[in-house]
């Protein structure tokens, strides 16, 4: 055995490994396998020179520098248990293998620490349910976490896991969970939140929120249902809309919030028809206001960007910080954005930014003026800049084509439209007549679009924060987006493949705790890696949602005829999981009771401190 460094992200890691070798086709060769992973080498290196060379001798000469690795060079501590294992070998049972998950060991403490197991409960004794309601909510949990599938398909693999997850034999109790989860939809979401400020601490200076669409493979809408009386009792909620991804399907639209730490907050769904600056009012009033947080300074994009937006924040005593569209800004505020006047630049010139004070009166839902003072805010950068020449290239390019041959508006994209102009004019003498169209370029809006690349406009109600904090504030809008993209493809929240309004909802709400789920081990990794939490840019640094993923899917463990397992070696990601919720995976051949121990560790002791 000796002591080897990796790479782990770029960071140098610890290792011990064994040297072994194997015959193939008669040629001896050379192998390693891993021993045990003992964790990132700043963690041990006491500042002195050449420490992992010293660390590497102090094993060779049985007397490690790390405490933990004793056990491995003392000579009456053998380094696994030496079992003997003796079966009929016409026994196919004995001989086959039938490896069953334990990563789930992990989602289980999770599911109990977010408190879900006792609002259930709860609701459980309420309603004199007789069926496990809690283990079918943890196999559809589970399932979307590792092997996101369908309801019934997630069922039928139920026996995947080590230990029973549910007591249930029958289908059709799936699907009354969803109901009894739609029921407690929002106290799901409630019991959350407050177990997560309790532990993890809520910043709710700031909560990020933003909209996204999911598609539904039916062919027409879900009708509208009315009263006696004629008038609208609920809308239908799969409605063709304006699909994210471009999809003529019906769409559900789902509004989320999260906060500065990239935990989700609450979710809320609407029609698919519903757009974006409509979803804001409601689920701020029904979800953010319900959770008790107080103030709260919204993030969002220009989508959700409408006065009577900006009018009901104010009016609930919130603050706003929304993006605003550059190039659809009127002439005064063009003007002030080009005027070179008041700009801050960096050193290297890569960076400038403005901002000014200004009242303006809106109108709320209702109707009426009120008067707001805020801050609009400029900035221009050269990431941004090259990002939207490199976009715009081909189109700047058609441009300067149709100028030398106008004949090419004839099949002119979408985004020209724009930047038309139709005229009626005499085929003989040119003079602007009710005779003929004629369609060209407004060259004038060609320049205005062309100078303002690269530029990006804010507002915001925070007068008292520099510019440089407001514009930080909403890079951190990234987060959701990449929640967006995570629960639609690692957690595969869609296509949908349920139809009714309830079941629809809770489907939605398994993504969510599904989506949490994989943001606290992120959360609880970042800590571990001793890296900043409310930095969008390093999210994802510490382990991604995928390894995540694999990582719980990999663990695994197979029963010997003796009566020992044998557990897969966690992966670097795993085994990075496992060190940042303290838990030592290394079992050589544990029992039964040994493995409920490490279900039991984990349950107890994983979220301690979190």
């Amino acid at each position: 055995m000796y002591i080897a460094c990796t790479k782990n992200h770029g960071i140098d890691y610890l290792q011990v490994h064994e040297s072994y070798s194997i015959k193939e086709n008669g040629v001896v060769k050379n192998r390693s396998r891993l021993i045990r992973n003992i964790g990132p080498l700043s963690r041990f290196d006491d500042g002195k020179p050449d420490y992992l060379k010293r660390l590497r001798q102090s094993f060779k000469d049985r007397r490690p520098l790390i405490e933990n690795l004793s056990d491995l060079v003392a000579s009456d501590s053998p380094r696994k248990k030496r079992v003997t294992i003796s079966f009929d070998l016409e026994d196919r049972d004995a001989c086959s293998s039938k490896p069953q998950n334990i990563g789930y060991f992990l989602l289980d403490a999770l599911y109990d620490f977010l408190g879900i197991y006792d609002v259930l409960n709860k609701y459980k004794t309420n309603a004199k349910l007789e069926y496990d309601l809690n283990g079918l909510a943890k196999l559809l949990i589970f399932g979307r976490v590792m092997n996101p599938d369908s309801k019934l398909e997630t069922f039928n693999e139920k026996d995947r896991y080590i230990f029973d997850v549910t007591s249930s034999d029958n289908q059709i109790e799936v699907y009354r969970t969803l109901d009894c989860l739609n029921a407690t939809a929002q106290s799901i979401q409630k019991r959350m939140n407050h177990k997560i400020a309790a532990s993890i601490g809520r910043n709710t200076d700031v909560c990020f929120y933003d909209v996204t669409n999911y598609y539904f493979e039916i062919g027409e809408n879900d009708p509208d249902v009315f009263d006696d009386t004629g008038r609208l009792a609920h809308e239908g909620i799969r409605k063709r809309g304006v699909s994210k991804e471009k999809r003529r399907d019906p769409i559900v639209q789902m509004g989320l919030f999260i906060d500065v730490n990239g935990l989700p907050v609450s979710y809320r769904l609407f029609p698919g028809n519903h757009i974006d600056q409509t979803t804001l009012r409601p689920a701020l009033s029904h979800d953010i206001a319900a959770l008790g947080f107080g103030r709260v300074i919204v993030v969002a994009d220009g989508g959700v960007n409408s006065d009577k937006n900006i009018a009901h924040i104010s009016k609930m005593g919130n603050g706003y910080i929304v993006s605003k569209s550059t190039k659809k800004s009127d002439k005064k505020v063009r003007a002030w954005i080009l005027d070179e006047t008041g700009y801050e630049w960096n050193e290297k010139r890569t960076f400038k930014v403005k901002s000014m004070l200004r009242e303006r009166v809106i109108s709320d839902e209702n109707g009426k003026k009120i008067s707001i003072k805020e801050k609009l805010i400029c900035y221009w950068s050269k990431k941004h800049y090259d990002k939207e020449v490199h976009e715009n290239e081909k189109f700047v390019e058609y441009l300067e084509s149709v100028i030398d041959n106008p004949d090419k508006l004839k099949d002119k994209p979408r985004k020209i439209e724009k930047f038309l102009v139709k005229k009626s004019v005499s085929k003989d003498t040119g003079e602007i007549i009710d005779t003929d169209t004629q369609i060209t370029i407004d060259m004038d809006k060609v320049r205005q679009y062309l100078e303002l690349l690269g530029y990006y406009t804010l507002v915001t109600s925070e007068l008292g924060k520099s510019d440089r904090e407001i514009i930080n504030k909403y890079r951190g809008l990234s987060r959701i987006e990449d929640s967006f993209r995570i629960t639609k493809s690692d957690l595969e929240g869609r296509p949908v493949f349920v139809r009714t309004p309830e079941h629809i909802n809770a489907h939605f709400l398994l993504c969510f705790i599904a989506l949490t789920m994989v943001r606290i081990i992120q959360y609880k990794v970042l800590r571990y890696q001793k890296k900043d939490t409310l930095n969008q840019d390093s999210w994802e640094s510490g382990v991604t949602a995928e390894h995540i993923q694999k990582s719980l899917i990999s663990w695994n463990a197979d029963m010997l005829p003796s009566g020992y397992y044998r557990l897969t070696t966690p992966n670097m990601h795993l085994q990075l999981i496992l060190d940042a919720f303290g838990i030592d995976g290394d079992l050589r051949l544990p029992t039964t009771n040994e493995l409920r121990q490490l279900k039991y560790r984990l349950d107890k002791t994983a979220f301690i401190g979190l």
